[in-house]
């Protein structure tokens, strides 16, 4: 096969990565020894635009660069390593890192692509029937229960020098109620709260935050599981989760708290796939005694976690939401109330 003139594969990788040159994503390759570049272009899709999408000799890889902290890929390594050598779901392995700076200004990872469908492609959302999407999100819910499988003896967050999970310096509660402190700190510096909403907040917390003390068997903990971040195929019978990625955000913790980003996005779109999935899921792990009241303060803390992005990059959708609790009280209440019907609660 004759190789592409590399001249052909320079040119603009997106506002993160800006321009790359072929020789350049030659040098990458080169530094794992993958063989001979046969292409290459920017991945659509996703907040950042850190990943590039490159073929060699060797097959299809993924690069992801220009990392937002110097902990990003070992942490992402790490979990990847985890998922794809103690659960049953795939994981970019081998996650390859090159720390030097010097072929693009920055840092860079290059892992194998994930065999699928990638959901977060238009395309393939366009070709979606409805009774393949309600499909997937039930194979959405019942890979969940699979990546939960991956136990720890300890909640806790991944230490960059020890390239390890360290347990938390305090308990679940403590934990929750101080990130949920924390986030309203920062939207109330950007002028995003009203005292209606911190009323509301005030109130969700006092009658809710008991139930973060039922106790929980620590797991993986994705905190971006959506279908933009994983990958499914279809066999002779069934449409099944076939891997996962973007693993920046990972932690150990409780599962139930992998629930609500899926259940918002899904919510967002269409409540019918937020109940599949969370029925599915449900299904092969039940929840624990009081989990309504723990998942609103979990969709709380997801919700802030969105308005305090928002207004700090200036999202359109921001400009036009009447405020905090109007915008969010559809996700913490009501619509998980009707989530949850006859399940355990």
């Amino acid at each position: 096969m004759t190789r592409p003139n590399l001249d052909a594969l320079t040119g603009d990788y997106g506002h993160r990565l800006g321009r790359l040159t072929g020789a350049q994503l030659q040098a990458a390759v080169d530094r794992f020894d993958l063989g001979g570049l046969r292409g290459a272009a920017p991945i659509p899709g996703g907040q950042f635009g850190q990943n590039v999408h490159v073929t060699t000799e060797s097959g299809a890889w993924i690069l992801r660069g220009c990392p937002h902290y110097d902990w990003q890929f070992p942490k992402e390594r790490f979990f990847a390593r985890q998922i794809a050598t103690r659960s049953r779901i795939r994981a970019p392995w081998p996650y390859l890192i090159e720390p030097s700076r010097g072929i693009f200004g920055w840092s860079f990872a290059l892992m194998p692509c994930l065999p699928g469908l990638q959901l977060a492609d238009p395309a393939v959302r366009a070709r979606q029937t409805p009774a393949e999407a309600t499909a997937i999100a039930r194979a959405l819910g019942t890979g969940l229960t699979m990546l939960h499988e991956l136990t720890w003896t300890h909640a806790g967050a991944y230490a960059f020098k020890s390239d390890d999970v360290v347990p938390y310096a305090v308990g679940h509660r403590e934990r929750v109620l101080g990130e949920i402190d924390d986030l309203v700190s920062q939207c109330g510096r950007l002028d995003s709260l009203s005292d209606s909403d911190l009323h509301w907040l005030r109130r969700l917390l006092k009658h809710n935050q008991a139930a973060l003390d039922v106790s929980f068997q620590p797991t993986f903990v994705h905190h971006d599981f959506t279908t933009s971040n994983v990958v499914v195929n279809r066999s002779a019978t069934a449409w099944n989760l076939s891997g996962v990625f973007d693993l920046m955000e990972a932690y150990v913790g409780d599962p139930e708290e992998d629930l609500v980003r899926a259940l918002y996005n899904y919510s967002s779109r269409r409540p019918g796939l937020a109940r599949d999935f969370l029925r599915a899921y449900v299904s092969r792990k039940p929840l624990r005694e009081d989990a309504t009241r723990r998942l609103r303060l979990y969709m709380l803390r997801d919700c802030l976690v969105i308005w305090e992005f928002g207004h700090r990059f200036s999202k359109q959708w921001v400009a036009s939401a009447p405020g905090f609790r109007v915008w969010a009280q559809p996700y913490v209440g009501r619509d998980l109330e009707a989530l949850s019907g006859g399940l355990k609660s």
